[in-house]
């Protein structure tokens, strides 16, 4: 064959792409080759084009989002080590990634799985409230485009400029985009001036009505933080460094979701709480599913507390954090 017959063949092929495909080659061949089920040759054939360019059309799907492959979280969860910590711990599921992945950071990856399982949790029946923190920003950057109209993604703590990066408002915003629900920001500070300052907000008809709604919430997704010389919390801003040694010396390991605890989970407060606008810890431990997102050694002595304390349900972290929490039992 010539190559002007080459060139004329593979004219007439693409030329072939049906229209409902909007003779775009690349959904043509996704289409053919996942949907279809057709080899990577036979779609070749069709194209007029070589088995590499199929390759590369495949590749480019992938890439632009018009294919997305998936790891069934429920098989994740099969894993021994993850048993082993529902067995130890009392919480309700525990997914666990490999040690081994992407060289990205961790809170990414968590993140990332994450996303798949609120994926396969997320209904248009449900109240989402979300808590802050990168874990929980990187869930949402990884969520795929979904529409559930009928949902709503609730803020469970007020803002804070100091975490612009990955602040309360954004993560619940970027979440309900990307799953087309309704987002409801809370329009108040994360702390105040003082108690009586709280006291007044609470009062506003506006924030009534917002923690009337978090009390009806179906799923909360939060990240953990430790409490120590090297804390988000400290080096984001949000909270001074006097304040966390408060919270130190009267035994703080971790914090979720606006909460301090302690190694056995106990709460621990101080004047700070009195001025923090937050989700109250009664109502967020009656939430029936409650996801905690997070990983890394140096958060282990948290996530142990943080199981102590029942404030997850489902826990999402990694294969080398999971073994040293098991070791704290």
């Amino acid at each position: 064959m010539t190559e002007a017959e080459a060139a004329s063949r593979r004219g007439r092929r693409q030329s072939g792409v049906p229209g409902a495909f909007g003779l775009d080659p690349v959904l043509w061949a996704a289409w053919l080759y996942y949907e279809e089920g057709l080899k990577q040759d036979e779609i070749a054939e069709k194209l007029g084009v070589s088995r590499a360019s199929v390759f590369n059309l495949l590749q480019r799907a992938r890439e632009e989002g018009v294919v997305n492959i998936k790891i069934d979280p429920a098989r994740m969860e099969r894993v021994s080590l993850a048993r082993e910590i529902e067995s130890a711990t009392g919480i309700d599921e525990c997914f666990i990634i490999p040690d081994e992945g992407a060289a990205e950071p961790l809170y990414d990856r968590i993140g990332r799985f994450g996303a798949r399982l609120l994926e396969q949790r997320l209904s248009d029946a449900d109240v989402l409230g979300v808590a802050w923190g990168r874990t929980v920003m990187s869930l949402s950057k990884a969520l795929a485009p979904m529409s559930l109209p009928g949902a709503s993604i609730a803020q469970v703590t007020g803002s804070s400029i100091a975490t612009y990066d990955f602040s309360p408002e954004l993560c619940t915003s970027n979440i309900a985009v990307r799953v087309g629900a309704r987002c409801i920001n809370l329009h108040a500070p994360g702390i105040v001036s003082s108690a009586k300052m709280k006291q007044l907000l609470m009062g506003e008809p506006i924030i009534e009505q917002h923690f009337r709604l978090l009390r009806t919430c179906t799923r909360t997704l939060f990240g953990v933080t430790h409490v120590g010389s090297e804390t988000l919390l400290k080096d984001s801003g949000f909270m001074s460094e006097q304040i966390l040694a408060d919270y130190q010396s009267r035994g703080a390991i971790g914090f979720v979701s606006g909460y301090f605890f302690d190694r056995e989970g106990k709460p621990v407060l101080t004047e700070i709480d009195a001025r923090h606008i937050v989700m109250p810890l009664e109502d967020f431990l009656q939430v029936p599913e409650r996801i905690c997102i997070g990983g890394g050694m140096e958060k282990v002595a948290a996530i142990s507390g943080m199981l102590r304390g029942r404030y997850a349900s489902i826990l999402v972290t990694d294969a080398g954090t999971a073994r040293a929490v098991l070791k704290t039992y």
